[in-house]
């Protein structure tokens, strides 16, 4: 299981998260949407989830 964490000022390789898939875990931390390049990792993301991986939102509280 690999477990990746976007934060405002770090994140993995958008490659990385884009590869992510089953029982993997994204984590966004608080205030991760604040980074330049957020609608890049959005996509990669989106990729992930629907290879299998987890979602984890701080800034929502909940997956």
């Amino acid at each position: 299981m690999a477990v990746s964490i976007i934060s405002p000022d770090a994140a993995p390789a958008i490659g990385d998260v884009r590869a992510l898939g089953e029982r993997d875990l994204i984590i966004l931390a608080t205030r991760a949407r604040e980074r330049r390049d957020w609608t890049r990792y959005m996509d990669a993301i989106g990729v992930a989830v629907t290879r299998g991986a987890r979602l984890i939102d701080a800034d929502e509280g909940a997956e």
